[in-house]
């Protein structure tokens, strides 16, 4: 099937409307081709292949062959890579300088599965676990490698292609982390590049925190004569009476119980489970009173019923900074009008936060439109030429270039 993907999205391709960007401030005035085709189809065929290789493996080494592979056959000779599982490929600028503009994208699939990371392919959609976040952002981030390659593409600045591992041995982005505090040079600007944002724009980015509570009663027969609750109680009884509480007068913190899962079924006690929650905010000190308060309440609920509980923080995600990602965010919004994407102002968490806690400006770039459901995850074919084109002309927007003069 994936021999004939070319041929496959011909007829799709037809009916996404070809666009030309032009850029005023180019030296020699690379212009963008008009026919993307045969980048769209590597973007879709490559996030399929990368789509369906087991994730997590030691330092993500499956998923760095497959990229460093990639690499390689655009002709890419220096391929750099580090003990965190961080592979990179520099683009100089045309002219001496410390500056880089810093693309990125996130290459772990936490929701992996050897089944549901299956993609599967209609007219209209590809369908798989994983395949609407990481593996459509590191399939746009190869294919523009090979798009600047080989149209010999420079930018004044230096520019920096990096596949990272954004959680690295439990310890939540440590290839980022560690990245940036090892980089020789200024970074001007960052892009986080992703899968079905397509026009969302990070207007307020919040903070963020991510919390499992396993609760265990204890092993009991069904009809046991026992005292306390079951998993089941102790956990709804914590998510009412957190979803109850007024975290702030202003109604800026908020607390989402995201999901609970206790008992095996009819016929058995249901003496262990769990509960995901969530609390965002964009204020950091409410951020964190809010978490100690809730883990206090849940802590407190759990000793009144004799169970015993543990917190565990998955991620966290700190208060973003719109200030200095404010000429980023003007620049998007003007490519998104003259590619005619509707701009959807946002309030999410972020994972760009992470770069403006370096002092950098960042925002993230959705390449195309989908959903991530219980049962189903899949992103939209056709938007993603425009997403493309997007990524392309938010640099030559963003940054001055030239066209290299072949031999």
């Amino acid at each position: 099937m994936k021999n004939s993907l070319i041929g496959f999205f011909r007829n799709f391709l037809v009916a996404a409307k070809n666009m030309s960007a032009r850029n005023p401030r180019r030296v020699f005035g690379h212009k963008t081709p008009t026919e993307l085709t045969p980048y769209v189809n590597r973007i879709v065929t490559d996030a399929i292949l990368f789509n369906e290789i087991p994730s997590p493996t030691e330092r993500e080494e499956l998923r760095v062959n497959f990229i460093k592979r990639r690499l390689t056959d655009f002709g890419i000779a220096s391929v750099s890579r580090d003990g965190e599982g961080n592979v990179w490929v520099l683009f100089p600028g045309s002219k001496p300088t410390d500056e880089y503009v810093l693309l990125f994208a996130d290459i772990e699939n936490e929701n992996y599965s050897p089944l549901d990371s299956l993609v599967r392919l209609d007219s209209y959609r590809a369908t798989g676990s994983g395949i609407a976040d990481n593996s459509i952002g590191v399939a746009t981030l190869l294919v523009l490698a090979e798009y600047l390659q080989k149209h010999s593409v420079q930018y004044d600045m230096n520019l920096v292609l990096l596949f990272t591992q954004l959680t690295s041995e439990g310890e939540e982005f440590a290839g980022l982390r560690s990245f940036l505090t090892d980089w020789d040079g200024k970074i001007a600007f960052a892009l986080y590049v992703t899968g079905i944002q397509q026009g969302n724009i990070e207007t307020n980015p919040l903070g963020h925190y991510k919390l499992t509570v396993t609760a265990n009663t204890g092993d009991h027969e069904i009809m046991e004569n026992i005292t306390g609750s079951s998993a089941v109680s102790i956990l709804s009884n914590i998510a009412f009476q957190l979803g109850n509480i007024k975290w702030d007068s202003e109604n800026n913190t908020t607390l989402n119980i995201a999901r609970i899962i206790a008992g095996v079924g009819y016929g058995f006690f249901p003496s262990e489970g769990f509960l995901e929650l969530e609390i965002y905010s964009g204020n950091t000190n409410f951020l964190e009173m809010t978490k100690n308060a809730a883990c206090a309440t849940i802590e407190k609920i759990a000793s009144e019923s004799g169970a015993g509980v543990n917190i565990k923080t998955n991620s966290f995600i700190p208060v973003g900074n719109p200030e200095i990602n404010s000429f980023l965010t003007e620049s998007l919004r003007k490519v998104h009008n003259e590619l005619k994407i509707k701009s959807n102002p946002v309030s999410v968490p972020d994972k760009t936060a992470i770069i403006n806690s370096f002092g950098v400006p960042a925002v993230s770039i959705g390449v195309t439109r989908g959903k991530k459901r219980l049962a189903e995850e899949y992103v939209e074919l056709v938007p993603i030429e425009t997403g493309f084109r997007q990524l392309l002309l938010l640099l030559e927007r963003s940054i001055v270039t030239e066209e290299l003069l072949q031999p």
